[in-house]
């Protein structure tokens, strides 16, 4: 067990390395009955990837492209309790597609860093697309009635080089949220953080940012394609490099795939 990098009201988030010398992240429940909590977040981990793999095989077997839901979320190893730590349960993350080491909280570079226009476009756009996926899994069950996880930017981690955006910690679900709620959530986080210049380009984008803050939409679907209808009209979808300044400073840097 490596590194503490967090702490929770009843368990304790450490950095850690697999024999195979693959890194990973460890949960650790701080007592034995604090353990159901990890257990839960568990089953719901499990639920994701399962439903993941279905949607990725009925893509693959219509012979359409992967939308790749499970870049959204982290990988649950393993969760098992620990008798030489008192039975304690410990669940193991890796994360999907990108180097752990390359990986931020999110609310760590929100709190020293400020975003460009496009930058926080495919930020904001991960968010939709991430809890449009909860729409799908309950489009595919019995009641049609999606559980979103609570939005809580501690929740994810961010990769600026790949693009990457990861829930890695389950917060609880809200069945009696409806998806309004949590687009303004992410919206207004979103444009807490953004620094939309002059150009007209940008103006009209945080309009609509301003509208999801607002106003929301009825599902993260009709959000998720409001937003990239825009994207595409404005300046087509292509790659752009996160681009961010540290907070008080005036200098744009860059980060860009390699």
């Amino acid at each position: 067990m490596g590194s503490r990098i967090g702490e929770a009201p009843k368990f304790r988030i450490y950095l850690g390395t697999m024999d195979d010398k693959q890194p990973v992240i460890l949960k650790v429940a701080k007592t034995f009955e604090d353990g159901d909590i990890l257990a839960r977040e568990a089953g719901n981990f499990n639920i994701m990837r399962s439903f993941e793999e279905q949607v990725a095989k009925f893509e693959a077997d219509q012979g359409g492209s992967n939308s790749h839901y499970d870049w959204l979320f982290a990988n649950l190893l393993s969760s098992f309790m620990e008798s030489t730590q008192g039975d304690r349960r410990i669940n193991v993350f890796a994360t999907p597609d990108v180097d752990l080491g390359k990986l931020i909280p999110l609310t760590k570079l929100h709190a020293k860093a400020e975003i460009d226009a496009r930058t926080s476009i495919w930020i904001l756009g991960r968010f939709f697309k991430f809890y449009s996926f909860f729409e799908l899994l309950a489009a595919d069950g019995d009641n049609h009635i999606a559980r979103y996880p609570i939005f809580s930017p501690d929740d994810y981690l961010i990769g600026p080089e790949r693009h990457r955006l990861i829930y890695y910690n389950f917060s609880g679900d809200m069945a009696d949220v409806v998806a309004t709620d949590f687009v303004k959530a992410t919206s207004k986080f979103i444009l807490d953080w953004v620094v939309v210049g002059d150009d007209p380009a940008e103006q009209e984008y945080l309009e609509l940012l301003r509208d999801f803050s607002k106003y929301g939409r009825c599902s993260f679907e009709k959000a998720h394609g409001d937003l990239y209808r825009l994207v595409e009209r404005l300046w087509g979808i292509q790659y752009h490099p996160f681009t961010y300044r540290d907070r008080g400073a005036i200098i744009w840097k860059t980060i860009k795939e390699d």
